[in-house]
């Protein structure tokens, strides 16, 4: 069995790579290059430097390594739905798009085509740096959180199907960052140093910078609840649900309760209570192991990357929309987020909250 090592250039899919070699396998590094870097207003230099850093890295561990074109790809699926997405006043998760269409897909179908042209076989595990744990139950393939819970990354993997969680496997599940890092050292790896990879890999400064150069930031009304105009806004691309900066002076602090596209207004409230809810809706639905109709026992789910579980009294799904209650309300629900489930340590899977009525 051949692995294909999805390497970053950074220290993770490096170990990924080095503990598979250490094992005995066949291992080959594969490195994307997804958007250039050389232009404005991606990330300036950043993505060269990564697959120059992957090459030094198979180099020193004696594997081959091929880097991957897929600008095209990214910037057809990942890119315009991340713009898309901000120009409906959403607020999306371009990480959990790209796993499923781009590193499980675009990625490993032309892995596929370099394995069938100089191996003449397609069978081969692709291995990544996520802190995940694959598990076997019965006849299907699961994920779980890692023994390194800081670096629990399954959030970000709900999106991918059976097969391509089959055909993943990944090394670092039952290490730290730190013994990672150890390992890097003890190797002499060149990128032992390396900074850990941002949320958003293409963005050079700032979102509202990126999105700048593609939506055109209009002026609107702040208002509150009741419909009364309070100020104006410089452009919804720089406002967030829940965001407490960067809005009109008042009495008490404001905050961000709705982003109405249409109308490009900005609904705001001095009222926290007022971005609680105990209820949400999402779409897109995806499980890795389970089958629909989802069952809400002993089911927790996670409404951003960074938030904290939260317990799932009940479901109801109809015409392909999941309605999620609560056993306690939660502030800021961001239409465009995804909602992520868990059962136990088991990702189970989620979907794309929509937005409120």
């Amino acid at each position: 069995m051949i692995y294909a090592v999805a390497m970053s250039g950074g220290v993770d899919s490096s170990i990924a790579a080095l503990l598979l070699k250490e094992q005995g396998h066949h291992v080959i590094g594969f490195t994307m290059y997804h958007f250039n870097d050389r232009t404005f207003p991606f990330q300036q230099g950043a993505l060269s430097k990564a697959v120059e850093d992957a090459q030094n890295v198979a180099k020193s561990l004696g594997i081959e390594h091929y880097t991957i074109d897929l600008q095209k790809e990214f910037n057809d699926i990942v890119i315009n739905d991340f713009i898309n997405q901000y120009k409906k006043g959403l607020t999306p998760n371009p990480c959990t798009l790209c796993n499923p269409t781009i590193k499980w897909g675009a990625f490993l179908n032309k892995i596929s085509d370099i394995m069938c042209e100089k191996y003449n076989s397609s069978d081969f595990i692709i291995a990544t740096g996520h802190y995940a744990k694959k598990v076997i139950i019965g006849q299907k393939s699961a994920i779980f959180r890692p023994s390194d819970i800081k670096k629990d990354q399954t959030y970000m993997l709900w999106q991918l199907s059976q097969k391509q969680v089959e055909q993943s496997l990944f090394p670092l599940t039952d290490f730290t960052k730190e013994q990672i890092r150890a390992m890097a050292h003890k190797a002499n790896l060149p990128v032992a140093q390396s900074k850990d990879s941002q949320d958003i890999c293409f963005i050079d400064k700032d979102y509202h910078t990126f999105l700048n150069n593609y939506i055109s930031a209009k002026e609107g009304n702040i208002i509150l609840p009741d419909g009364t105009i309070i100020g104006k806004h410089k452009g919804l691309i720089y406002y967030t649900i829940g965001q407490r900066k960067g809005l009109v002076p008042w009495t008490k602090p404001l905050y961000v309760m709705k982003i109405d596209s249409k109308a490009n207004t900005l609904i705001v409230t001095d009222d926290p209570t007022m971005l609680e809810s105990k209820t949400f809706k999402i779409h897109q639905i995806n499980l890795i192991r389970e089958d629909l109709p989802l069952y809400a026992t002993n089911l927790r789910v996670k409404v951003r990357y960074h938030s904290p579980d939260e317990e799932v009294q009940s479901l109801h799904f109809q015409d392909d929309i999941l309605t999620v209650e609560l056993k306690k309300p939660v502030s800021a629900i961001s239409p465009g987020q995804s909602a992520v489930f868990y059962r136990d340590d088991e990702l189970v899977g989620g979907g794309v909250i929509l937005p409120f009525d």
